[in-house]
């Protein structure tokens, strides 16, 4: 099968700033710029650690975390083929509440939209390669959305409740 590459469009570029001596910062703009491109996040892990507390609190076991699969999921039931994504409503731009910054508007929408053709080519690609994909939201984790995550979990409770009824 060949590897269908996803196009990303290219991210307008951040005007630099100025460096004024009333900002705050203590770097000049060009150094936070170099600065910041280094960071690299590892996860989102404030949601992650509350989906493997759902995952205890309804004894859902044989997930795993770091999986080297396509799209990097962040939680994997390999027995399951079940591939669950805990995406960031900002990031990934979820309509759940207002989050589309003033400054740099331009810069925003086409990163999120990258985002989200990502998402949905990761999607498409763990279907066909025969996994099941979840996709959580980091709202669903607020009490008022309960039953949100309650339906995002079916899927893997049902799974694990067939995996059971095959052992009985």
């Amino acid at each position: 099968m060949a590897k269908r590459r996803v196009t990303l469009p290219k991210l307008p570029s951040l005007p630099k700033g100025d460096d004024s001596p009333t900002k705050s910062d203590v770097f000049k703009a060009s150094e936070r710029s170099e600065i910041m491109k280094k960071v690299k996040s590892d996860r989102n892990k404030s949601t992650e650690l509350r989906l493997i507390e759902e995952f205890r609190r309804r004894n859902l076991v044989g997930w795993r975390r770091k999986v080297k699969l396509f799209g990097r999921p962040d939680f994997v039931f390999p027995k399951f083929r079940i591939a669950v994504f805990v995406d960031g409503c900002f990031w990934h731009g979820h309509d759940c509440r207002n989050t589309k910054p003033k400054d740099h508007a331009e810069y925003w929408r086409v990163k999120i939209e990258r985002n989200r053709n990502r998402d949905r080519a990761v999607t498409e690609r763990l279907t066909k390669l025969g996994y099941e994909v979840v996709r959580i939201w980091e709202c669903d984790f607020k009490k008022a959305n309960v039953a949100k995550l309650e339906e995002k979990l079916r899927p893997i409770l049902e799974a694990a409740k067939r995996g059971r009824d095959a052992n009985l």
